[in-house]
C-alpha cells in the first residue's frame, strides 16, 4: 500500500503560486483593485437591473421583462469575466454584498425603484469609468489582457445603454434636437 504524502499537511502551509505573466507584483495589485471595483460596479447595476426587473407594471411588461432579462445575463457574464481575470492575477474577487457597496462607483438607490432612465444612467458612467480603467491598465501597466477584456466590457455596455434609449424611443440627434 501506497503512502499518501500529503495527509496531513495542514491546509494553512500552502504557498501560492504568483503568476508568472510579466506584470510585477505591484501592478497586478493595482490592476485588482481595478477590477475589483469593476466587479462591485457590475453588482450593483445587476442588482438594480433585477430589481427594475421585479417591480414591473404596466404598459411594456412583457418586452421589458425579457429585456432586462438579457441585460441581467450579459452583466453576470461581465461579473464573471471580472472575477475570474482577479483569480488569474493571483487575487481574490470581492463577494460580500458590503464589499461591493465599498468598492462600487455607481451610486446605491436605496427606497428608490431603479427605471430605464436610472439603468441607462448608469450603462454610460460604466462606460465611462471602464473607457479610464482600460487607459490605465493599458499605459500604466501594460496590461494588455485586461485592457482587451475592458473594451469587450465597453461595447457590452454600450450596446445595452443604446437599447434602452431606442425603447425609451428619445434619440437626439448631433445638433442637439429630437431624431
Amino acid at each position: 500500500m501506497g503512502s499518501n504524502h500529503t495527509a496531513g499537511i495542514n491546509a494553512k502551509l500552502k504557498v501560492s503560486i504568483q503568476p508568472n505573466i510579466g506584470l510585477d507584483g505591484d501592478a497586478r495589485k493595482s490592476i485588482m483593485e481595478i477590477l475589483n471595483t469593476i466587479l462591485a460596479d457590475e453588482a450593483v447595476l445587476t442588482m438594480k437591473t433585477r430589481s427594475a426587473h421585479w417591480h414591473l407594471s404596466g404598459p411594456g411588461f412583457l418586452e421589458l421583462g425579457i429585456l432586462f432579462d438579457q441585460q441581467f445575463d450579459q452583466l453576470n457574464t461581465i461579473s464573471n469575466e471580472t472575477a475570474e481575470r482577479v483569480r488569474m492575477m493571483g487575487g481574490s474577487p470581492i463577494s460580500s454584498f458590503k464589499e461591493c457597496l465599498n468598492y462600487t462607483r455607481l451610486k446605491e438607490q436605496q427606497y428608490e425603484m431603479p427605471n430605464i432612465m436610472g439603468l441607462l444612467a448608469d450603462h454610460e458612467a460604466s462606460v465611462r469609468f471602464m473607457r479610464e480603467d482600460a487607459r490605465k491598465c493599458l499605459e500604466e501597466y501594460e496590461d494588455h489582457g485586461t485592457y482587451a477584456l475592458f473594451i469587450h466590457f465597453i461595447g457590452l455596455h454600450e450596446k445595452m445603454a443604446w437599447i434602452l434609449r431606442a425603447y425609451i424611443g428619445t434619440e437626439v440627434g448631433l445638433d442637439g434636437k429630437q431624431v
